[in-house]
């Protein structure tokens, strides 16, 4: 069985990008040629919510295969309208990994136990009940949110190593007051350090053939300096870095928190979500060129950041 690292590392070298493409739509905020198709042909309110959704991901998925290097769909955008909405989510993630997109569920759960195990599941493994067998989502890694403790991320690297699959626990997240709690010192070290010396300890336990591990590290572009620190100690995680475009970071922010082995920069993923629309678009052709020519645009400049060709 393949690890989770391998194969986003496979990804990363076929498509020649470090970008991972945020699915989090808000329905107002749609193009309006897309609502206004939903309205002329919606019979309820359901109905339109849930054409809306599946015309939106069923366009975000075929614009970005081959041109990115995975896909991070935000679940709760998805739960907001409840059983449409997640029908939609797991629709998408399906989607997704037919086209051979690795799938980052961004659902930041944590919990002790049973609970963490049951999230786990839901997510990353499988879950069997009375003989039968349940894949839920699809996903390849989820976030994880670690602040119950580190017993909670158990029942997550377990699925891991069972079915191939990766974490993502928060350590240094990019908003304003991530450091309320995260930047607080415990013994001469900060919460976030302290949670990458766990992460980097265990590194091994999820390490791929490529020499990262897929027991990864979500590490805000808003704190560069910070960033370099944090990969000093985990070496050699995959880091998930939010916070380029809208955000606004800069691609040489984003960069900051790679890593380097067998003399190649690495070991990091680049999130964009509402950075990849923008703008007045009046047709499905036009929403499409919307999108990948964002997407050219932060993978020409994550690359030129990292002083590498893009193809």
């Amino acid at each position: 069985m393949s690890t989770f690292a391998d194969r986003l590392q496979q990804s990363i070298s076929q498509t020649n990008s470090r970008l991972v493409a945020g699915c989090d739509p808000v329905i107002d905020s749609l193009p309006e040629f897309l609502l206004t198709k939903a309205n002329s042909i919606a019979s309820s309110d359901s109905a339109f919510v849930e054409y809306v959704l599946n015309q939106f991901c069923e366009l975000f998925v075929s614009t970005i295969v081959g041109h990115v290097a995975a896909a991070k769909p935000n679940i709760a955008f998805f739960e907001r309208y409840g059983v449409i909405g997640l029908k939609a989510f797991h629709t998408l993630c399906t989607s997704l990994k037919a086209h051979k997109i690795p799938v980052i569920i961004d659902a930041k759960r944590g919990d002790i136990g049973s609970t963490a195990a049951a999230y786990s599941a839901a997510f990353i493994g499988r879950e069997t009940a009375c003989g039968r067998t349940v894949e839920a989502f699809h996903g390849d890694a989820v976030t994880v949110n670690p602040f119950l403790g580190f017993d909670t991320l158990e029942p997550f690297l377990k699925d891991c190593k069972e079915y191939g699959k990766g974490i993502f626990v928060l350590v240094q997240t990019s908003n304003p007051g991530a450091k309320d709690l995260q930047g607080l010192s415990v013994n001469g070290k900060t919460i976030s350090h302290h949670v990458a010396g766990w992460l980097a300890q265990h590194a091994q336990e999820l390490q791929g053939a490529c020499g990262w591990s897929g027991l990864g590290a979500v590490v805000g572009a808003s704190y560069p300096v910070e960033a370099k620190q944090l990969r000093e100690v985990m070496p050699r995680n995959i880091f998930l870095i939010p916070g380029l475009g809208a955000q606004g970071a800069s691609a040489e922010d984003s960069v900051a928190g790679f890593g380097s082995l067998n003399g190649e920069k690495g070991g990091a993923l680049i999130n964009v979500s509402r950075g990849l629309l923008g703008g007045k678009v009046n047709s499905t052709d036009e929403l499409v060129s919307q999108i990948r020519s964002n997407v050219a645009s932060f993978n020409a400049q994550i690359n030129a950041a990292l002083g590498l060709s893009h193809q």
